[in-house]
């Protein structure tokens, strides 16, 4: 896995307070009110009658949000953001699939209408009580969470504009403290957007750190995307 190092004292990496919502929302390329109303809930009115959106991640106690809040709130942008599921739906599904935490427990499939997951050998519309699925599926968002041998999400490949963006910056709670990396790398996509803009060319930068300029391209996206993000 490269330059990995135990920077945490053997404390779950995936469970340490790493982000404030304006960074993970920055990250996720959604509004910080949506996040904030993911993390705090949120009252609202309809036809003068009082609403209330309860949260659907619970953070640190600091506040913060983990890695794994981070991954949630990344398949909720998907579903809501890439797949326009309304958030109605993709609560009556959460709530027949039940359990702990099922937005990082669960592996999530979507066609954009229905929200699918394995049950029995069987692919199974949440939103429809279980119902059996027999559309083909589309994924390919939700397919950029990475795993490990356990189940447990490990890394993420966010993207900008497009879930079929190539996989070369990423997000693991390992490395430079779940800041956006190059992915299997501890260089912060922020250091390469900071000489780039202190006069260094995408050539020196590519030779410097032993990338292709498309690398150096994705990560200045990237580094500037989420300076404005800030």
């Amino acid at each position: 896995m490269g330059d990995v190092i135990d920077i945490h004292g053997g404390r779950e990496p995936r469970e340490l307070p790493l982000y404030s919502v304006a960074e993970a929302a920055g990250y996720l390329s959604i509004p910080m009110s949506t996040l904030r109303s993911w993390v705090k809930g949120q009252r609202y009115t309809v036809h003068g009658k009082p609403r209330i959106f309860k949260a659907l991640l619970k953070p640190h106690r600091t506040g913060l949000l983990t890695f794994n809040n981070f991954v949630e709130a990344y398949v909720l942008a998907s579903l809501t953001r890439r797949f326009s599921l309304p958030m109605s739906r993709v609560r009556q599904g959460l709530d027949w699939i039940g359990g702990n935490r099922p937005l990082l427990t669960q592996l999530f499939q979507t066609d954009g209408v229905g929200l699918f997951v394995e049950r029995s050998g069987k692919l199974v519309d949440a939103i429809k009580g279980g119902q059996v699925a027999m559309r083909e599926v589309l994924e390919g968002s939700l397919r950029r969470v990475e795993r490990d041998g356990a189940g447990q999400p490990s890394r993420v490949y966010p993207w900008i504009v497009d879930p079929e963006e190539s996989k070369i910056v990423s997000i693991d709670p390992r490395r430079a403290f779940g800041r956006p990396t190059i992915a299997d790398r501890s260089l912060t996509v922020e250091v390469i957007a900071d000489r780039f803009k202190a006069g260094d060319s995408i050539h020196l930068l590519a030779k410097d750190y032993k990338l292709s300029r498309d690398q150096v391209e994705v990560a200045l996206r990237w580094g500037l995307h989420g300076a404005a993000a800030a």
